[in-house]
């Protein structure tokens, strides 16, 4: 039994010992990454640094967080930040992220606020991103031109080969509000397949995001009220994000689409009249003058419904 009791202890000791090494190990390798960021002309900074978890968890918890990134324009601050990991599974980290805090990308502001905001992510070989997550029970956005508002927001990706290019990607929310047409949305859906022109290492965020080259969208779907729209289609993706390819859009009721847009005052009436009566012509073509059927056509950074220009389509690249 004495024996027993000092092989407990003795393991006890060791244990603790290991869990302190590791500690120490993970602030050692947080301060590093921090200095090498200031070296590179980051803003990479914290009031302070807890390490906590004892004994089975390394939990780094920053206080007044603020990284930029000044060639990609890209900043984050944040009152606390939390990166959860378990001490013998180190490539799997859970993110908590504070109620509220700010993104700034090309000098535009952007305010968060968020409930249950969380993350994870599970690193494979050669620290490649294999799988991660983001849930928030609400999501508020309040941007320079539009505001957000999500609820039950849910999202996920999967590496689809193990060298990390190819992504299967999901999103959903319960509710939605903001956007184009504003007022409130019944949900939200998409699923698509990314690829990428580099894997997604834990040092992408460092040297330059992957960008992506190719889109395969199963489809993304937006509900509000009788309004369903719809949009399929393959994409190819050049290195200044323009888009190659068909799209096909599917909108259902779509009258109730200007009807909110009018009334969010997003486009003026006048407009708004003038596309139902160009798109209600559209719509009878098809048999249905409740839905509408368009294809899409992207090409040399323009989009086009058939052959009549619709202007330039947005860039596809991550800041």
């Amino acid at each position: 039994m004495k024996r027993l009791a000092f092989v407990v202890v003795l393991a006890a000791l060791a244990w603790s010992g290991f869990w302190f090494w590791s500690a120490q190990a993970l602030r050692s390798e947080i301060e590093a990454w921090f200095d090498d960021r200031r070296a590179e002309g980051w803003e990479a900074d914290y009031t302070d640094l807890f390490i906590r978890g004892f004994p089975n968890r390394l939990d780094a918890t920053f206080i007044d967080l603020a990284l930029a990134d000044p060639d990609a324009g890209l900043a984050w601050r944040a009152p606390f930040f939390q990166v959860l990991q378990l001490v013998y599974r180190r490539g799997h980290a859970i993110l908590i992220f504070p109620d509220t805090q700010t993104v700034v990308i090309d000098d535009d502001i952007y305010a968060v606020q968020a409930d249950g905001m969380r993350a994870s992510v599970n690193l494979g070989e050669g620290d490649t991103v294999q799988r991660a997550g983001f849930e928030a029970d609400v999501l508020n956005i309040d941007g320079p031109d539009n505001d957000l508002a999500l609820a039950g927001l849910a999202a996920g990706l999967a590496a689809v080969d193990q060298d990390a290019q190819v992504y299967r990607v999901g999103i959903s929310a319960d509710a939605a509000a903001g956007g184009v047409a504003g007022g409130a949305a019944d949900g939200l859906a998409l699923q698509a397949t990314i690829g990428f022109d580099q894997p997604w290492t834990r040092e992408a965020l460092e040297i330059g995001r992957p960008q992506p080259v190719s889109l395969d969208l199963s489809g993304a779907e937006y509900r509000k009220g009788a309004l369903f729209l719809r949009l399929a289609g393959d994409l190819d993706i050049d290195e200044a994000g323009r888009a190659t390819g068909d799209l096909a859009l599917r909108a259902e009721n779509w009258r109730d689409l200007l009807d909110a847009a009018v009334e969010a005052e997003r486009i003026p009436e006048a407009m708004a009249r003038t596309l139902e009566q160009g798109l209600g012509l559209v719509a009878q073509l098809s048999g249905n003058p409740e839905t509408l059927d368009l294809p899409l056509r992207f090409d040399d950074g323009m989009v086009r419904i058939g052959p009549i220009p619709m202007g330039e389509a947005p860039r596809l690249r991550l800041p």
